[in-house]
């Protein structure tokens, strides 16, 4: 078998140390070409960077520009977000942190977009934030465990946000039931419903890629122009409104001594939940990046496009209910029981026409969006678990990258989310403050995995090749104000909510973020069975996708992991040491030697001296010179 050594790799001797990325890119595609036997006009320009990154096309492409910014729109949602996480803003400050505070995480995440879309021009992978990771760092084994991390953190984050969604809607049906009835769900019958939504919305993120390209249109249409009519019909409907002075000034400062928050800021800073919570998910047009047509252009601006929209027309309509609040003394003890925008609905048909009828149909239209942006959710997350598991980042990877027959996505994963999000939120349904941990996790952990990879930009932007969007001269201070506002935000996230910190107000979310993390060391560092063993960075899938591990790690200067060749060895995972143990054991019971390892040729240039793996016999396995384990032949 021929072999390319880790060293050629290393010295670029593969098309020239300093060649271009378009110039690989090219090459790539004319490959692919000649294998699929079309033009190479037919090719796709995100394909051709999918191939010249080592994967080959498994999804089908069906999202555009338009399709690919209502999928981060319908994601991330402002009516569903402002409506939910309205109390927040408005019990820490008033209209002042509500307002101003949407203003500012508009403004900073504007720059955190454009950070992420210049990097996903040039890498246009599902897995986001995980690959950019793995590529800025050239696939190099000492420093993969970022990618881990970083892979983790992004999908604990999304099904966080996945969790913390449909316990929202699940909220939400329950205050429309108390509007239309007067009854409250019992914890229970709370439990019921959420586990009915996960259903039906894991149900809908099974579908084709043409039919959640569909999907993903249809519900980002909705909700511009349903955000549009309530803006516009709320103000109508409201027979008094309030001043531009209580709007834009009024910054209430009562929980300052109250509740001993320490000052004005600092209460500020903890209204900003509701803003930052509305942004998560605008890195849902990089997930759906394989399923995207000329993904290097399309899925930078979808991003940006998509946070832009979002802002504005959620100003608006964020305008339309501070204007319109009625009374101040039933906002929270109300009909409507705490949620505060619902009771401005009721207060403006009830005064209006003597009934709150009106409001039920008005919630329709949020609850229609937070079902949408629970789908979106799902199916992002879904798309992040089986990227990470193709490159077998996760236990069990071989189930959860595996695409449908039927529909050709990752059903397996979809389902695989959909239960872990039902597990997460089964203690938030009786508890708000672990309800507000889970959803600060979501932030924290999506936020912070979009850092890393910005980071790792200013970093290494020597050795960046841009693709279609870039930042040009603005790219350092625009990465800076990103990385600037992820810290700010992120602190302001694990803050505690009150003064004395006591066990009931207790700001949950710092510990459940270092359980998280401390949980993905450990399963880095374990000894024998840890990632660091089995877990090698990025697998090509190019040339032959049946090899588990096909490509060997992809390093040397500006290499990026593009000239990585994709190779029929097959590489040392968890599960095989797993049943390698077995087999050890069974030799020890009955005398016949077994082995599960795959026996590879190990090409002389590269051996290195033979080493075995913790007690295993020294026959058992060899290390090559690209650090991966192979049987000895």
């Amino acid at each position: 078998m021929k072999y390319l050594s880790s060293n050629n790799l290393a010295h670029g001797k593969l098309g020239g140390h300093d060649q271009h990325f378009n110039m690989v890119l090219s090459a790539r595609g004319n490959a692919g070409d000649q294998e699929n036997g079309h033009k190479k006009a037919d090719l796709d320009s995100g394909e051709a960077r999918l191939q010249a990154l080592g994967y080959k096309q498994e999804l089908r492409r069906e999202f555009g520009l338009l399709s690919s910014t209502c999928s981060s729109l319908a994601f991330m949602a402002f009516s569903s977000g402002i409506t939910c996480l309205f109390g927040v803003a408005y019990s820490n400050g008033g209209p002042f942190s509500a307002l101003w505070g949407w203003v500012i995480v508009a403004i900073m995440n504007i720059f955190v977009a454009l950070s992420m879309a210049e990097v996903v021009s040039a890498f246009p992978v599902a897995g986001g934030p995980y690959f950019w990771c793995l590529e800025l760092l050239r696939n190099e084994p000492r420093y993969i465990v970022i990618g881990w991390c970083t892979g983790w953190l992004n999908v604990v984050g999304q099904f966080a946000a996945t969790a913390a969604n449909a316990l929202l809607l699940s909220n939400h049906l329950a205050t429309m039931w108390i509007l239309g009835n007067g009854h409250a769900f019992t914890a229970v019958e709370t439990l019921l419903v959420y586990a009915i939504v996960l259903v039906l919305v894991a149900c809908v993120a099974t579908f084709s890629t043409r039919g959640m390209q569909c999907f993903a249109l249809a519900a980002g249409w909705f909700l511009v122009s349903s955000g549009v009519l309530i803006a516009v019909m709320l103000p109508i409907v409201a027979p008094t409104h309030r001043s531009a002075s209580f709007v834009f000034a009024t910054f209430e400062t009562e929980d300052v001594g109250r509740a001993g928050v320490p000052n004005a800021a600092y209460l500020f800073l903890l209204g900003l939940l509701m803003a930052q919570g509305t942004f998560i998910g605008f890195e849902t047009p990089a997930q759906f990046a394989e399923e995207t047509k000329r993904a290097d252009a399309t899925v930078p601006r979808a991003i940006v496009i998509s946070v832009v929209v979002n802002a504005f027309i959620g100003f608006a309509y964020l305008l339309a209910i501070l204007f319109c609040i009625q009374r101040d003394d039933d906002l929270v003890d109300g009909e409507a029981q705490g949620y505060i925008v619902a009771q401005v609905f009721y207060d403006c048909f009830q005064a209006r026409f003597g009934s709150g009828a009106g409001a039920l149909v008005l919630m329709g239209i949020p609850m229609i969006t937070t079902f949408n942006s629970t789908v979106l959710s799902l199916a992002t997350n879904a798309r992040m678990l089986w990227s990470f598991a193709r490159d077998g980042g996760v236990p069990l990877h071989r189930v959860w990258c595996r695409l449908s027959a039927c529909t050709g996505t990752p059903v397996n994963a979809v389902w695989a989310m959909a239960a872990l999000a039902f597990l997460l939120g089964l203690p938030m349904l009786y508890s708000l403050t672990i309800f507000q941990a889970v959803a600060s996790i979501s932030s924290v952990g999506l936020y912070t995995s979009y850092a890393v990879p910005i980071i790792l930009r200013m970093l290494r932007g020597r050795d960046f090749e841009v693709g279609p969007f870039r930042l040009g001269a603005w790219q350092l201070p625009v990465n800076l104000a990103a990385v600037t506002w992820v810290a700010i935000s992120t602190v302001s996230f694990i803050m505690p909510t009150s003064y004395p910190v006591a066990l009931e107000s207790f700001n949950w979310t710092p510990v459940t973020l270092g359980a998280a993390l401390l949980a993905v060391l450990v399963g880095w560092f374990m000894p024998r069975y840890g990632a660091a063993v089995w877990y090698h960075g990025k697998t090509h899938t190019l040339i032959d996708d049946t090899a588990r591990g096909a490509g060997p790690n992809g390093g040397g200067p500006k290499q990026q992991g593009v000239h990585t060749g994709a190779h029929t060895r097959a590489r040392l995972t968890l599960y095989d040491l797993l049943e390698d143990t077995l087999a050890k054991e069974a030799t020890l019971m009955t005398g016949v030697a077994r082995t599960r390892l795959p026996v590879v040729t190990c090409p002389p240039a590269a051996k290195l001296p033979l080493a075995s793996y913790g007690t295993a016999p020294t026959h058992w396995a060899a290390k090559c010179g690209t650090g991966s384990w192979y049987c000895k032949n």
